[in-house]
């Protein structure tokens, strides 16, 4: 496995991306597999359409010339450009009228989502493309280091989910305060805020 992935690294820093990769809306990134290796290569996870469609795999191009597919089971993460995307397990549970996402090794299915921010707090994004108009939609959650939990962190253009997310941080009555407040602009500065004044 060492050989193979030193080749594919080797490959991919000597051949010209432009004669080796002739495969349009491919772009330079890696997957980190279930066993931590690192595979580089090309890769793309969407339709370049205005009408985008999102993949529920990432597909990888390399010196092998076929395209490879990994499904969130397959692979720990992945990395395109500038964007890193984390497979994680994904459950809403819903009682009583009330929504709860939880994060936990089989409950749900894998799904992978977007990582903007990692400390004691994660930010992800759940894309998606809107089945009526066709767009993408971006949905933030936060999720505790230290727990199975994930809150979805606004609705839609009504900003913060207030109420739930006081609950949430009920460990920092500083941020909530601020929260109610109007002190964040959005979920970057939130979860900054929570790594560096809470505990």
């Amino acid at each position: 496995m060492r050989y193979y992935l030193i080749l594919s690294v080797i490959f991919y820093l000597l051949v010209p991306k432009n004669q080796a990769f002739a495969q349009r809306n491919y772009q330079d990134g890696y997957v980190v597999t279930n066993r931590n290796d690192t595979i580089y290569g090309r890769l793309r996870d969407r339709t370049p359409e205005t009408s985008v469609q999102i993949f529920k795999m990432v597909k990888m191009k390399g010196f092998w010339f076929f395209e490879k597919k990994y499904r969130p089971n397959d692979i720990i993460s992945y990395r395109i450009q500038d964007r890193t995307y984390e497979s994680l397990w994904f459950y809403n549970r819903i009682r009583w009228f009330t929504s709860t996402h939880i994060s936990a090794p089989g409950q749900g299915e894998k799904v992978f989502m977007r990582l903007t921010y990692k400390g004691k707090l994660k930010l992800y994004w759940d894309e998606f493309r809107d089945l009526d108009g066709g767009y993408e939609v971006q949905v933030p959650y936060f999720k505790k280091v230290d727990s199975e939990e994930m809150v979805r962190v606004t609705q839609g253009i009504f900003g913060f989910k207030k109420k739930r997310l006081a609950e949430f941080f009920v460990d920092c009555p500083d941020l909530v305060e601020r929260l109610y407040d109007g002190f964040f602009d959005g979920p970057d500065e939130l979860a900054e805020f929570y790594d560096s004044h809470c505990y």
